[in-house]
């Protein structure tokens, strides 16, 4: 029984049918909202199951058409940069499962016909164990086991590669195998291997600031920072695997060395001795040489000289408001290197190309005593790989017909384009040429130059076109951005008019103002001494001047006076007027005598060069055909030198003497 107080003294009693009475009658008035909410519930329920079967359909038609996991990847670049650790550790690195030890590609072949086929086979299936794992077969030098199908290919190696292209996305495909593979010859391989590798990673060599942290592993007291900080400039185009090389060379160098010496440091001298050693070992050349042997022969040439000094290369530093193009010219001729960049005016965000120029020092002159300039130039900028391509690289090459010469330029090109932040150096004279020839015709002497290898000359003048620089958002990223820069060593100056006009590089300041002189020295109307009429340069060019180079002398005269030509011909239009004035004067008009007379009188005066006869109309039929004269004598001089011709004068004595031996 439930009891309840009423008042202080008192207690209400229920009895067990009531309070199911009361249970009863609560339930029924709960049972609507009790239906209401089951109603939701089933509601909510039923969408939860549509979505997650929405879900599952898609993520099957995804799995089925779009998702796919990699079947591999492929790491290539230079000997020497890490490509076998890095694909060796990956696969523990991200938990593959790994079927077999790392292998290379040599230890799968075999002598037995068939058996190299399937040992490849035996490998791969082993994936087939696991097939809720993915599993991987690393494999290094890759070119060997997938090389190019071609006609010269033989059958060994065209069998492995089917083999490892079924298991891979064909008959025999393995859905959970992967291939981590690298290679240096990425361009000699197989287009279908390539192909189904999902990821191409180029491995390269460590740029500025990563080899100066390589070589920050030397004991300090080994090497002082000046002298690292040259050898970080050193050691351009060093590998990993070189640099380590050089890092061991020193530190054994120096042990060595304080056996004798306590306090023994490493010289510049000596670090470019050791860094000559290891380039000879690792074959890292630029150009014909490497550059420790071009730093070094330049530090022999200054001490044997006695000459000590030693220049500090300005860097290429970011400019505010303008961002480099990569694109850079050096002009051996005019002792300068062009720079072009692009500048943005902070008010009207217009942009403007522009050229910052540097000065050459007196015994730069070829692009071997450019690189330790370049060079410093390219540690500036955190450069990868400094390239240099001139007829060295390609004597050295063997490359002497037109097909080795651009697959080895291609190679060049292909790694350059390959790196984030590199630099290539074309010696254009040395690679084009110029073709010069003169002859000698009636018009005078003309000369006529040409490039002597087209060929070469188009492929440098469009990959020129690839040079770009990223612009920097920040100070942090600048040596992080892509930077591409090209630069071409020309001494030519007909090589360096005709290359800049055809890739369109920005002139400098100085340059426009001569190329504006030039045209208005071609445009300008000069007086020609020979043949007293006027011309042009351009017009000049053909040769049109008409005009006689002697003298001019008295043919009826008994010692055949010599005469001017601008005195003859005054002298007979005098003569021809004072014969109109006696007309005038006289009685009548001139007799046929006197007629005669006076024709015969213009007759009398010949041009000792051609003995043709003077003319008051003028000279327009000269003996002589050419250029007009040149611009460094006055018409007075040039009369002087014809009225003086000791040739023509010793004509005239030859003439008076036959005249004499006549009159006897």
């Amino acid at each position: 029984p439930r009891r309840t107080g009423k008042t202080s003294g008192e207690e209400e009693t229920f009895s067990a049918s009531q309070l199911i009475e009361e249970h009863q009658l609560e339930m029924e008035r709960l049972e609507p909202r009790r239906t209401e909410l089951r109603a939701e519930i089933n509601t909510i329920e039923g969408m939860i199951a549509s979505i997650e079967q929405g879900l599952s359909e898609r993520i099957t038609n995804l799995d089925r058409n779009l998702i796919k996991p990699n079947r591999g990847f492929i790491m290539y670049g230079p000997p020497g940069t890490g490509k076998s650790d890095i694909m060796s550790k990956l696969s523990v690195r991200i938990g593959v499962n790994m079927v077999a030890p790392p292998l290379a590609a040599g230890e799968l072949n075999r002598s037995l016909v068939g058996e190299s086929e399937r040992i490849i086979n035996d490998i791969c299936m082993r994936c087939h164990q696991t097939p809720y794992l993915m599993c991987c077969v690393s494999i290094d030098e890759i070119d060997s086991l997938a090389p190019k199908r071609t006609d010269e290919a033989n059958d060994v190696s065209v069998a492995k590669l089917s083999v490892l292209l079924s298991v891979i996305d064909g008959i025999k495909d393995v859905p959970n195998l992967m291939i981590f593979c690298a290679t240096n010859r990425l361009h000699m391989m197989d287009e279908a291997f390539l192909r189904r590798m999902s990821g191409k990673f180029f491995v390269g060599r460590p740029s500025s600031q990563a080899r100066k942290k390589i070589l920050s592993g030397i004991k300090p007291w080994h090497v002082t920072p000046s002298i690292l900080d040259k050898l970080t400039m050193a050691t351009t185009n060093f590998s990993g695997a070189a640099l380590s090389a050089l890092r061991r060379l020193i530190t054994v160098h120096c042990i060595d060395a304080e056996e004798k010496d306590p306090k023994y440091q490493l010289d510049y001298r000596t670090a470019l001795q050791l860094c000559h050693t290891v380039a000879q070992q690792f074959r890292i050349t630029i150009g014909s040489e490497n550059l420790p042997t071009i730093l070094l022969r330049n530090v022999t040439q200054q001490q044997e000289s006695g000459h000590q000094q030693q220049y500090h290369y300005a860097d290429f530093p970011n400019k505010r408001n303008s961002v480099y193009t990569g694109k850079v010219l050096v002009n051996l001729s005019a002792k300068r290197i062009e720079v072009e960049a692009e500048i943005t005016d902070p008010v009207s965000n217009e942009r403007e190309k522009v050229v910052y120029l540097e000065h050459l020092n007196d015994d730069e002159t070829d692009v071997q005593q450019l690189l330790e300039r370049l060079t410093t130039y390219g540690k500036s900028r955190n450069v990868q790989l400094f390239q240099v391509i001139d007829l060295s690289l390609l004597s050295n090459e063997s490359a002497y017909d037109e097909k080795q010469r651009f697959e080895i330029l291609k190679d060049r090109l292909d790694e350059y384009v390959a790196y984030r932040r590199s630099m290539i150096v074309y010696d254009l004279d040395s690679l084009v040429g110029v073709n010069r020839s003169e002859s000698v015709s009636s018009m005078g002497l003309s000369s006529s130059q040409s490039l002597a290898n087209q060929n070469l000359y188009i492929f440098v003048k469009e990959n020129f076109q690839l040079a770009h620089i990223e612009p920097t958002l920040s100070s942090d990223d600048s040596t992080q951005v892509e930077e591409k820069w090209s630069i071409v060593v020309i001494r030519d100056p007909f090589l360096c008019r005709q290359f800049c006009d055809d890739v369109q590089f920005t002139l400098s300041v100085s340059e426009i103002q001569q190329r504006a002189a030039d045209r208005a020295e071609a445009e300008q109307t000069l007086r020609c001494v020979q043949c007293n009429d006027f011309y042009s340069e351009e017009d000049n060019k053909v040769g049109q001047c008409v005009h006689h180079d002697g003298f001019v002398y008295d043919n009826y005269s008994n010692t055949l006076t010599q005469w001017s030509p601008e005195r003859a011909i005054e002298q007979l239009l005098i003569e021809e007027a004072e014969a109109v004035q006696q007309a005038n004067i006289g009685n009548g008009p001139l007799t046929n005598e006197q007629k005669e007379r006076a024709e015969r009188a213009k007759q009398r005066f010949r041009y000792i060069c051609c003995n043709q006869m003077l003319q008051t109309s003028g000279n327009a039929n000269g003996c002589k055909k050419g250029k007009h004269g040149p611009q460094n004598i006055t018409r007075n001089e040039w009369e002087l030198a014809r009225d003086n011709n000791q040739e023509y004068h010793e004509k005239r004595r030859r003439l008076l003497t036959i005249r004499a031996e006549q009159h006897q």
